[in-house]
């Protein structure tokens, strides 16, 4: 049986018109820090790695959105390459290479990123993240976290009645001197109709994994529309990315 990949994403800079869009969406070979008015949608036939990554810049810090858009590019082309073999040493790579990057050009002293992405080849799909972005699957029960929050307040969300702690315990850069990250991964089988979200802070703080669930459905591209309109309806305060990937058989 050969698999193949369907995925969706869009990105937008939310509810604040001159706020800077500090998310980056990478799909293979292709992103986006545009603000993009309809999702982009892909297919993928598995016996190529597939790779997919959303990454947010740090609010507050030196070139939030020039260090998202390099972790998006860097690690979606490497993984799209080294498929789900090397995922932990490639983040760590891309990691050492925003701390190069600093090291030549001191004034972007603290450009720092959060990362979550999936990578799929043959049978075998990989979930992973550093820092506060998020992946989740849908099941029967509504979305299942995948990702593990770097911060003070793991997995929190937001109808919990509990403020939300947005200190980071760990991202790509952000430090003054290098430190290396260790990556969260979670692996499992590619079986067909599972569906993946991933997303930056957002769209989870914005919406409840309730709402999220209830959004997604056959039409990926038309799913992350949603997604994304329903967060700005609710005045998003922050950039919001969504992408949407699901494995599929291939057709015959």
């Amino acid at each position: 049986m050969t698999l193949r990949i369907e995925a969706a994403g869009i990105t937008h800079r939310g509810s604040v018109a001159d706020k800077t869009n500090e998310d980056c969406i990478a799909v293979g070979f292709w992103l986006s820090q545009e603000v993009m008015a309809s999702a982009r949608s892909f297919e993928h036939a598995l016996d190529e790695p597939f790779t997919c990554v959303v990454a947010d810049g740090m609010g507050g810090h030196h070139d939030g959105d020039r260090a998202s858009l390099l972790v998006a590019k860097s690690l979606a082309r490497r993984l799209t390459l080294s498929g789900v073999t090397k995922v932990d040493s490639e983040i760590r790579t891309v990691n050492a290479e925003l701390f190069s990057l600093v090291a030549e050009m001191p004034e972007l002293a603290g450009m720092g990123s959060t990362a979550v992405g999936l990578v799929a080849q043959g049978k075998r799909l990989a979930v992973f993240n550093v820092g506060d972005s998020r992946a989740y699957k849908l099941g029967s029960n509504g979305l299942m976290q995948l990702s593990v929050d770097d911060s003070m307040a793991p997995n929190w969300k937001p109808d919990s009645g509990l403020p939300r702690n947005t200190k980071l315990l760990q991202c790509f850069g952000g430090r003054t001197t290098f430190t290396d990250v260790s990556p969260h991964l979670h692996t499992e089988p590619c079986t067909p109709g599972s569906t993946y979200l991933l997303c930056c802070d957002g769209l989870y703080e914005t919406l409840t994994e309730a709402d999220m669930a209830g959004m997604i459905g056959p039409d990926l591209a038309e799913s992350a529309e949603k997604l994304l309109r329903a967060a700005l309806e609710k005045h998003a305060r922050d950039n919001v990315t969504v992408a949407l990937v699901r494995v599929a058989e291939e057709a015959r």
